[in-house]
């Protein structure tokens, strides 16, 4: 592993201070469990890098233990497959986790967050319209997840005999919000620490669950087709597993950049994909095993149905944990995209900003008006983006060899700032993504006009993930391959850029370009 250029990020000492936008933690800010947590978006310098990649199996697993993927085993099955082809579904969808682990990789490399990354593909400014979206999806799930917890803890409160009355759906909303922001608000330290102990406990119930439901299945049950063809309630089916690995593909590398730079591209890819993975077939299977056995449309009755009552307060248990570990991430991750929009503030003062917004969104759905069913349906269709943007992402780490200028990520004037600040050919593949998605996207509220031509099925992430990869591959690779990565059209030389940044106070010597092992 080489270095091909070196140039000074600006540091700061005492209690860090903001250069343009961005806000660069204090020398040494380190990176301690349940201290507030420093470092935001500005590149984590080696001597605050620890951690090893295994680590990162923790924090997806801690955050993939979540009661959605019950609902998506029950929905694979409503769409007219039987156990085995839902199983076979079911393992091919998670496949796609592996794209969280590589959109991992660069985190390490470049020690910032993904949305400041794709900052070398989209330009400073293009990345603009991407960090915006990552944040509105964020801070819509955690909404959602918000109400589903606080529903559950509720439920909880009245198995336990309390009344039916608003006073406890206040507390269970508080202790939700309490809970999943304070975390945030602490870090990433404190959430690598956390999902690890929340792993095995959430992991011991849910296992539980499987040896209650799998005993009841139903292996010659065949529901009623949802879709003109078998190919297209397979397709369907599989666009539901697929969506789960896709929307995280713009985080993955939050959680990987405070791993040391040199750190293997596939122990990272390796650890983040299982983690995620392994809950996810795990128990979309059990959802799926259940819903041969009881009517899942309901999916909490449902299983209220087929499980014995004291294992059902448990398992509520179980759904909340993890409708908090899971918001964990999306908590963490939406003050990320708010910093990499250009909110100036500290990394913690971004959550509290979500904190407010997630807040506001969940109390008006539990006590004034119920919108989260039309809403999640709204949420589901932000794939539609993130599977462009995950293709462009990845052809430009494929391009650049794992390469990132760390100055020009954070800087105007750099190699990354192509026309004004704008890569008008990412941009273009960006937005003719998106579109040809929408032309095969099948929902419950929009179905797109070529559906058809697949039996009525969805391919919509895989048609907009696979142009713009390709599209983005072959009309970029001349010009970010020359001088092996280097500069690009109309982009001053990276250590021009690092001049034109304000002076640091302190400063330490940062790689510029870093490769992949």
């Amino acid at each position: 592993m080489a270095s091909t250029e070196q140039g000074a990020l600006p540091m700061a000492d005492g209690e860090g201070r903001f250069v343009g936008d961005e806000f660069v933690a204090p020398e040494a800010a380190g990176n301690r469990a349940f201290e507030v947590e420093q470092h935001g978006i500005d590149h984590i310098p080696d001597n605050d890098r620890r951690g090893r990649p295994f680590d990162l199996f923790w924090i997806w697993f801690g955050a993939n233990v979540i009661f959605t993927y019950v609902i998506d085993g029950a929905i694979i099955v409503g769409f007219g497959l039987g156990f085995w082809a839902a199983l076979a579904v079911i393992l091919v969808g998670n496949v796609f986790y592996v794209l969280v682990g590589l959109c991992s990789v660069p985190g390490a490399r470049a020690g910032t967050a993904t949305l400041v990354v794709s900052r070398s593909a989209f330009g400073v400014l293009g990345n603009a319209p991407a960090a915006f979206l990552s944040w509105l999806t964020a801070v819509g799930w955690e909404a959602v997840n918000i109400v589903i917890g606080a529903l559950s803890l509720y439920e909880i409160f009245q198995e336990l005999g309390a009344d039916g009355g608003t006073t406890w759906k206040v507390v269970a909303l508080a202790a939700i919000v309490v809970l999943t922001f304070g975390v945030a608000v602490l870090g990433h330290a404190t959430i690598t620490l956390l999902n690890k102990v929340f792993s095995y406990l959430l992991g011991i119930g849910t296992l539980a669950l499987g040896i209650l439901v799998l005993p009841k299945i139903d292996l010659h049950a065949h529901p009623a087709l949802a879709a003109p063809s078998h190919t297209g309630a397979w397709l369907l089916a599989l666009v539901v597993m697929a969506a789960a690995p896709f929307s995280w593909v713009n985080t993955g590398a939050d959680y990987s950049r405070y791993l040391p730079r040199r750190t293997s591209a596939r122990q990272i890819t390796l650890w983040t994909t299982l983690g995620g993975a392994i809950p996810a077939v795990i128990i979309t299977v059990f959802g799926a095993a259940a819903a041969t056995a009881t009517d899942m449309s309901d999916p909490v009755a449902g299983l209220k149905a087929i499980l014995p009552n004291w294992f059902f307060v448990v398992y509520l248990a179980v759904i909340v944990g993890g409708t908090i570990t899971n918001n964990f991430l999306n908590t963490y991750s939406s003050g990320m995209s708010l910093l990499a929009l250009g909110l100036k503030a500290k990394r913690w003062q971004a959550v509290l900003v979500d904190s407010v917004i997630g807040t506001a969104l969940s109390a008006y759905a539990l006590f004034v008006f119920d919108f989260t069913n039309s809403f999640t349906s709204f949420l589901s269709l932000m794939v539609l983006w993130i599977a462009p943007w995950c293709g462009i992402y990845l052809a430009d780490m494929a391009l650049r060899r794992g390469h990132y200028d760390v100055v020009a990520l954070h800087s105007r004037g750099g190699r990354y700032w192509y026309r004004r600040g704008f890569n008008p050919v990412a941009l273009g593949w960006f937005a003719a993504g998106i579109v040809l998605a929408a032309l095969f996207a099948s929902s419950a509220i929009y179905s797109g006009p070529l559906t058809g031509l697949v039996g009525g099925g969805d391919i919509s992430i895989f048609v907009g993930f696979v142009v713009t990869l390709a599209g983005y591959y072959l009309t970029m690779r001349r010009r970010v391959g020359q001088a092996d990565g280097s500069e690009l059209v109309g982009a001053p030389a990276a250590a021009d850029a690092s001049a034109a940044l304000p002076a640091p106070r302190t400063s330490v010597a940062s790689t510029d370009e870093t490769t992949m092992p």
